[in-house]
Parts: structure tokens; C-alpha cells; sequence
């Protein structure tokens, strides 16, 4: 039976400083893309209010021109007919297909611009986040394919801003080294001398 467990995470934070900035770079985006939701949000709500506002307000107006247009002086049941009109059209408000259709259209349009917005957004943190990383790994890719060929001597430079510049500088030390181990090596004089290198080796 397998004992062996399997690999548990005890430290969330390795690299606190860079950790750190990306944590701080997506953290404010975020926020600023929550505010501007909020907004949205806020503005979708001004919007329907103000078009449910409008469309009751031509509604009545309409309804009101409609039932005195002919008359001068609108008796009494005129205006209980007027009334049980408006609560009628009040009651059955929602379901308009006209009040439905105005307010789809001012909220897709709020809606739109602001998911256009968070979309461009995104896409630019994707862009400046790929940009911070691919070229590093880029560059270790061939570093690596160097040491494969048996080029000792390329170093990798990475552009300032650029993640893993420790990284960069551990490789760099680690060709170093291993170059002058086989420079050692190859202009080691006796078998003395080679054997001196070699037993410093884990091979």
C-alpha cells in the first residue's frame, strides 16, 4: 500500500514582492471595473426610471387629450371614465409591449458600452501580463536549447520590468559556472587535475 501523500501547499506566498505586484496589478483593475459596473448599474436604474417616467407621462397626456378632445366642459362621468382608463392602463403597465421595448433597448445599450468597455480592459491586462511573462520564458527556452548545443557562452538578458530576473541571474550563474568547470576540464594539465575537477561533480 502507498503511503506516500501527495504534494499540500503550506506557503501561498513564495516570491512576496512579486506576488505582491500582480496581486496589486489585478487588484485595481478589478476595483475600477466594480465601480464602473456600479455605475453602469446606477445608470441602467436612472434610465429605466426615466423611460417608465416618460412613456406613463406621454401616455397620460395622450389618454387625457383623447377623452376631452371634443368637449369643453367634461362632466362629471367623463372624468370618472378618465380615471377608471388611467387605472386600467396603470394596472396593465408592465406588461406593455411599447414600455418593454423601451426599456430593453436603454438597458441594452447602457449594458453594452459597459461590458465593451470591461472586455477591452481584460484584454489589455491580458496583453500586459502575457507581455511580462512570455518573454522571459522565451528566453529560457533558448538558453536552453544552447546549453543542448553545447553554447556555454550566451547569456539571457531580460528587459527591465520583466519577471524573473532572479531566475535569469540563477541560469546565467549556472552557465557561468558550468563554463568554467569544462574550460577547467579541457585545459586541465594532468589526470590529477582531472580527476580534482571531476570528483567535485555529482554525475
Amino acid at each position: 500500500m502507498n503511503n506516500k501523500q501527495g504534494f499540500v501547499r503550506k506557503h501561498f506566498f513564495i516570491d512576496r514582492k512579486m506576488q505582491g505586484r500582480y496581486m496589486m496589478t489585478l487588484l485595481i483593475p478589478m476595483l475600477i471595473m466594480l465601480v464602473f459596473f456600479l455605475i453602469v448599474l446606477y445608470s441602467a436604474s436612472q434610465s429605466i426610471v426615466s423611460t417608465t417616467t416618460r412613456i406613463i407621462k406621454d401616455e397620460i397626456e395622450n389618454k387625457i387629450a383623447v377623452q376631452f378632445q371634443d368637449e369643453q366642459n367634461p362632466p362629471v362621468e367623463a372624468y370618472q371614465a378618465l380615471i377608471i382608463t388611467l387605472k386600467n392602463y396603470i394596472r396593465d403597465f408592465s406588461s406593455d409591449a411599447k414600455y418593454r421595448k423601451a426599456v430593453l433597448s436603454s438597458l441594452l445599450l447602457i449594458f453594452g458600452i459597459g461590458i465593451f468597455i470591461i472586455v477591452v480592459q481584460i484584454a489589455l491586462l491580458t496583453i500586459f501580463f502575457s507581455h511580462k511573462l512570455a518573454g522571459p520564458i522565451f528566453r529560457f527556452e533558448k538558453a536552453c536549447h544552447n546549453l543542448i548545443d553545447g553554447n556555454y557562452t550566451e547569456k539571457i538578458y531580460l528587459r527591465k520590468g520583466d519577471e524573473m530576473q532572479n531566475l535569469a541571474g540563477l541560469i546565467n550563474d549556472a552557465i557561468k559556472t558550468t563554463n568554467e568547470r569544462i574550460t577547467a576540464l579541457r585545459d586541465a594539465k594532468t589526470e590529477e587535475e582531472k580527476s580534482k575537477i571531476i570528483s567535485g561533480l555529482k554525475i
